[in-house]
């Protein structure tokens, strides 16, 4: 064995997948029963529920790369038309403007008409056309840089619904460096956040005109079988592999220094001495693990905040809604009475992900609904029926519930996280062999975790050439 791979989820697969295609004799352990992490997909009565995330973005080139290589494009699906997202605010459910881009519309005409935000707050969000650049190079707050230039408002009822949710997390903890740079990049380039989204739509049209897809459609893909299909293609891939070998149920007790590098301890008893080790596993059993071998590390990574997440998929029959629901869902605002974050209908955003006559919903609730995330299994999924109930007027109960809780997993990129991210690399750094990757670091999203975790094989294949791992 050259390389041991801690973690089987989908930064874990894809680092064995890429050592595998070079060659590399390569175990993977994985403590649980399953491989994947949150990428879990079930089929039940005919519905299709994502236990974790649903889609992922198709412009980080990662994603899409192993997709390509799996021979699973004919199995990538786009959502369906049309795409219309609402937000809950006031007690009703406001559609987003069209032709949004992260925060900001990329046509002027559907947000001035829009009747998301007064005429006030639209002036107000207008001083963005004027004001100067901030200058400033040191990390602040998402929701705090968006005030500045675009007033409460915009952060209350789009940008920390959108950009909140995801991380599950306040806005304002949020770090604008490690979440949306682009947004800086935007203000240095054109002035005004304004002017830079409207600039960015028109190339986005001009692209589309000329046939290109860089300018047609959404960017959110997933795949026919879900997103566990990713993990199935992984496994399947693996499995035709001779130089793989894959542990469930196995795990790691503890790391340590060697004269050559670093050993595994399982909790079996057996001692595993690879000439590479790559740590996927979530930030908080990372920590544990790098406790004895790079306490540093161990100590900089428990500066990261883990949030818990929860997802509650709930299914219907068509008829027990007073009419059929519109749109691919909502995002609830700043304010609102309501326990679960946002809501996805699937059914009605992706192809066949219910039977027909039935509607499937897929509620959110992360940790910035700390009292929803903290009750228990049942209370939870009884929140989400009554959300549901009073958002979307579903009667009666649901025909299908199920609960994916994810607990404190979910790593929170809070201002100074790229900073505590290259304290912790660079201690873990003078481990010889031993390499870092997945969610708590560079990207909570599956692209993001697919290219760390590949960015970490190719760095273990150059150590193993070199023979670094052992001088």
């Amino acid at each position: 064995m050259q390389a041991l791979v801690i973690g089987g989820g989908i930064t874990g697969l894809a680092a064995t997948h890429a050592l595998a295609e070079a060659g590399v004799s390569v175990t993977l352990v994985e403590a649980s029963g399953r491989l994947g992490g949150k990428l879990r997909t079930e089929r039940i009565d005919g519905f299709l529920v994502e236990m974790g995330p649903d889609s992922f973005v198709s412009y980080r080139p990662a994603g899409m790369q192993l997709v390509r290589s799996l021979g699973l494009e004919e199995a990538v699906v786009r959502p369906l038309e049309p795409r219309v997202v609402h937000i809950r605010i006031g007690g009703r459910l406001v559609p987003l403007p069209q032709e949004m881009g992260l925060v900001l519309p990329t046509r002027l005409q559907p947000f001035i008409t829009t009747p998301l935000f007064s005429p006030l707050q639209k002036l107000r969000m207008g001083l963005d056309l004027v004001l100067p650049r901030d200058g400033l190079a040191r990390d602040v707050g998402v929701g705090v840089y968006l005030r500045r230039r675009l007033g409460p408002a915009l952060v209350d009822r789009l940008a920390g619904p959108l950009l909140g949710g995801v991380y599950g997390t306040s806005i304002d903890e949020l770090s604008l460096q490690a979440v949306v740079p682009q947004l800086r990049d935007a203000e240095r380039d054109h002035r005004s956040l304004f002017l830079a989204s409207l600039a960015a739509g028109r190339a986005r049209r001009a692209s589309a005109a000329q046939g290109t897809r860089a300018g047609v459609g959404s960017p959110f893909v997933t795949l026919s079988g879900g997103v566990g299909q990713l993990v199935e293609g992984l496994l399947g891939a693996l499995a035709s592999s001779s130089a793989v070998e894959i542990r469930t149920g196995t795990p790691v007790a503890a790391l340590a220094r060697t004269g050559s590098g670093v050993e595994a301890r399982l909790a079996s008893g057996e001692v595993l001495r690879p000439e590479v080790t790559i740590l996927t596993a979530p930030g908080p059993e990372a920590a544990r693990l790098l406790d004895e071998v790079a306490p540093a590390a161990a100590a900089g990574l428990r500066t990261i905040p883990h949030g818990t997440t929860a997802v509650v998929s709930l299914g219907y029959e068509a008829g027990q809604f007073p009419s059929p629901p519109v749109g691919h869902g909502f995002l609830v605002a700043a304010g609102e009475r309501l326990s679960i974050d946002a809501c996805t209908i699937s059914s009605n955003k992706w192809p066949g992900r219910a039977p027909e006559g039935r509607v499937l919903i897929r509620a959110y609730v992360g940790s910035r609904s700390g009292a929803a995330i903290a009750m228990p299994d049942r209370d939870l999924v009884g929140a989400a029926i009554r959300d549901v109930a009073t958002t979307l007027g579903a009667r009666g109960e649901p025909v299908l519930a199920r609960l994916a809780r994810w607990s404190g997993q979910m790593p929170q990129y809070t201002v100074g996280h790229l900073d505590r991210v290259a304290s912790v690399l660079a201690a873990a750094g003078e481990v010889p062999g031993l390499l870092l990757a997945g969610a708590p670091y560079r990207g909570v999203g599956i692209p993001d975790c697919v290219a760390q975790g590949r960015g970490a094989a190719e760095e273990a294949v150059r150590i193993i050439g070199s023979g670094a791992a052992g001088g």
